[in-house]
């Protein structure tokens, strides 16, 4: 592989630790993610010196500037877990696919209603080149809808915890549903939370991996079936506001409530005094400057959010790549094809991870014909293109010692099947 283009990386470099604030009880807002965040921090200690490391590396990824340069459509693929103790609660496969269907617009700004965002903010509504499916296989390989259902005998699992601190819906055991490998899917339980409280997300490095995820309320999950009974929160963007934090957006006031001296370390979201509720009227001023209250990251009413800023497209594809890479390593879990094809796609594996020199990537059965095998840095420039003619038969290797250090991802593409592989040059 020859020497990377000069529009391709950029210099690895620590940034400042995340600090994140919570409110200081579960219920006191309609997001409790800042509070599970707060909780499981304590529970557990340890998580804390692992977001630190974990955002300065988010932080570098997100150092270089990318202006208008195209990105790459990321796909995640996503279980959901129905953890129902009444009927009522045990949702249709149209309702989730509903919310399915509202993510995808959200995140690729292709939401119906984009135009309620004021001339003011419309050059700051981001694409964010980020889709979401029903995955058609288990950990296991087996064909399955990407749903899971499981009837409980606790009410409002939501916010129940065990004796040892555990929270019930994400286990079985304790009267939940496990998580699929949440290196490789975006798990997200639909249950009964009660309290107000509309759902919550976990960011990024604050949650142990059986509790990595999303929880939504069924009554504020998609837009039809159950939800039509619960407006102002009918139309799936508790689900987007979720996800977002899931991506490592925080607020878009930040962290602590009736403070300008807060903020949620995204450039072109104005600083925010707190939290809008309902549907106010623009424009509204808040420290000094106008208020985006209709971006997902407020707690408007759904009717009334529309948009995510170019700044926070950054920081998501920024944890896609450095801290939620796994989602991207099989795209082959969100197939287009039915679930019942006797195909099985080759798994590939990228090692060592990260890496200064030289990456291999290994295979689990050939891939016949030409392939077109690419390296892109985090904001989907092309860097100089390695190909391997002929047949792909165990492994191939690829030289990237001239990369400058940071997050890239390299494409496989053979025949029908792309496979993408993300990696950290150090």
């Amino acid at each position: 592989m020859t020497g990377p283009n000069s529009n391709c990386g950029w210099i690895w470099r620590t940034g400042c630790a995340f600090f994140l604030a919570a409110t200081s009880a579960f219920a006191q807002a309609p997001c409790a993610a800042d509070a599970v965040a707060e909780q499981n921090a304590l529970r557990l200690p340890h998580l804390a010196a692992a977001r630190e490391k974990l955002q300065q590396a988010m932080d570098s990824a997100m150092a270089q500037p990318d202006g208008a340069l195209p990105r790459t459509v990321i796909r995640v693929p996503v279980v959901v877990h129905v953890v129902y103790i009444g009927l009522l609660e045990n949702i249709s496969d149209d309702q989730i696919q509903s919310q399915l269907d509202v993510l995808n617009e959200d995140f690729r700004k292709d939401n119906p209603d984009i135009n309620i965002v004021p001339p003011i903010f419309a050059p700051l509504a981001a694409d964010a080149e980020i889709t979401f499916c029903l995955a058609d296989r288990d950990p296991g390989g087996t064909p399955s809808s990407g749903i899971t259902r499981v009837q409980t005998t606790w009410n409002n699992i939501g916010q129940q915890k065990a004796p040892d601190g555990r929270p019930r819906i994400n286990y079985t055991e304790l009267g939940g549903q496990d998580a699929w490998d949440p290196t490789h899917y975006l798990n997200i339980w639909v249950a009964r939370i009660g309290g107000d409280i509309l759902g919550y997300g976990t960011f990024p490095g604050t949650a142990p991996p059986a509790e990595d995820g999303v929880v939504i309320d069924p009554r504020y999950f998609g837009r039809n079936g159950l939800t039509a009974l619960y407006p102002p929160h009918h139309l799936g963007r508790t689900a987007t506001h979720e996800v977002g934090h899931y991506l490592n957006l925080r607020h878009i006031w930040g962290g602590s409530a009736n403070s300008c001296n807060d903020d949620d370390d995204v450039a072109d979201t104005p600083v925010q005094r707190s939290a809008y509720g309902g549907c106010p009227v623009h424009p509204q001023l808040s420290c000094g400057n106008t208020a985006m209250f209709m971006n997902f990251m407020d707690y408007t009413d759904d009717a009334c959010m529309a948009m995510f800023t170019n700044g926070q497209k950054t920081r998501m594809r920024a944890a896609l790549m450095v801290a939620r890479s796994g989602l991207m390593e099989d795209n082959m879990l969100c197939l287009s094809s039915p679930v019942s094809s006797p195909t099985t796609p080759a798994r590939l594996h990228l090692w060592p991870n990260p890496a200064v020199s030289t990456i291999t990537v290994q295979l689990d059965r050939p891939l016949a014909g030409s392939l077109d095998v690419r390296v892109r840095d985090i904001f989907g420039r092309l860097c100089p293109a390695y190909e391997e003619p002929g047949n792909f038969q165990e492994e191939v290797s690829v030289d990237i010692a001239a990369l400058p250090a940071g997050a890239y991802y390299l494409t496989i593409s053979a025949g029908q099947s792309v496979y993408t592989l993300p990696f950290i040059k150090l």
